[in-house]
């Protein structure tokens, strides 16, 4: 089957590979990110990271799930388990 929706292409991508966007800064308390490690931990990533190419870089900036990145970048556990790949949706635009 042909789909068009890009989420039927979760693709693993070495977390290093992404980056942040500069256009929608926010945070999320300390408390309320030890809780999203603790279910990135339990339950492991249920939803991918969206994210579109940069040209002639090899890299990605996230659209959609800093926050889970940022888990992958602080949590040694995580990152060891998911051998530092997130799921990733890239959309070519």
């Amino acid at each position: 089957m042909n789909y068009k929706s890009p989420v039927y292409n979760v693709t693993p991508v070495h977390y290093t590979k992404l980056q942040a966007n500069n256009y929608n800064p926010n945070t999320v308390p300390a408390p309320e990110l030890k809780l999203l490690e603790k279910s990135i931990w339990e339950d492991g990533f249920t939803q991918p990271i969206v994210c579109y190419p940069l040209e002639n870089s090899g890299k990605y900036e996230i659209i959609d799930g800093f926050h889970r990145y940022t888990i992958m970048q602080t949590s040694k556990r995580i990152r060891e388990r998911e051998n530092e790949m997130l799921p990733v949706v890239i959309l070519e635009k």
